[in-house]
């Protein structure tokens, strides 16, 4: 009697910790007809307060919240519905749900992961910018020489924000092993010097380009943007030698 009372804790134990196999789990019913008691019901209750004391919380997407509610209802239902000899363990229930943590604390990809941001082109940022701060200045471009005759545009610029971009159209390409185009700004204000507002390329087939203004220092009410061609990667000081387009308030 004694040793049937011992081997039935033994599988108990092993029954709350959910990994009898199908012939110790028929074993384990045969024996819980005679010995199973209150003390079963009190192991997986310490048991579950175990397995809890060890798992950290977490926050669960709602894709695998619903899948953990869902289960809920049916595993209650279920245990209902089973005789006082057919406890089921909630142990691999739980462990389901410490995995579904893991899936989280882990970063593992999720149906429910956002999408990566979506990055604005520079013709979407100047739309966004006038749309957002149409009090911005709004300054025409003008060809500067006679190679550039043909070309026009506007540069829109927003002290507050320090932010501006220029559109350009009929700019001829330019290949920039040669040469890049490069943007000055002139802000009595600040400097006689010109502030640097970057350089740039005109890429083949673009009628009219966008061209984001990168100035290196903070500039206030620019009074004017001149636009020169210059050697690769720009110059410290323009010489000014080819001037290609001016706006000017």
């Amino acid at each position: 009697m004694e040793n049937a009372l011992a081997r039935f804790e033994e599988l108990d134990a092993g029954r709350v910790m959910g990994d009898l196999s199908p012939k110790e789990t028929s074993e384990w019913l045969i024996l819980a007809e005679r010995h199973q008691g209150s003390n079963s019901i009190e192991l997986d209750f310490l048991a579950t307060e175990l397995e809890l004391q060890e798992t950290q919380p977490c926050d669960l997407s709602s894709s695998l919240s619903n899948k953990l509610a869902d289960t809920i209802p049916a595993f209650s239902n279920k245990n209902k519905q089973q005789p006082a000899t057919q406890i089921i363990s909630i142990l691999p229930w739980l462990g389901w749900a410490v995995a579904a943590c893991l899936v989280i604390s882990l970063n593992i990809p999720d149906t429910d992961t956002s999408p990566p941001a979506i990055q604005l082109t520079s013709t979407q940022k100047l739309e966004a910018l006038i749309k957002k701060e149409p009090s911005s200045q709004r300054l025409a471009f003008s060809s500067a020489s006679d190679p550039y005759q043909n070309i026009s545009g506007e540069v829109i610029w927003n002290d507050g924000l320090q932010e501006g971009y220029m559109s350009l159209t009929n700019l001829p390409v330019n290949d920039p092993t040669q040469n890049q185009y490069q943007l000055w700004i002139v802000d009595p204000e600040r400097d006689e010097l010109p502030v640097d507002g970057g350089v740039f390329d005109i890429p083949a087939g673009s009628k009219t380009a966008v061209i984001p203004i990168r100035n290196a220092l903070h500039v206030s009410k620019p009074a004017a943007f001149v636009i020169t061609l210059e050697q690769p990667g720009g110059v410290v000081n323009s010489k000014q030698e080819v001037v290609v387009a001016l706006a000017k308030s």
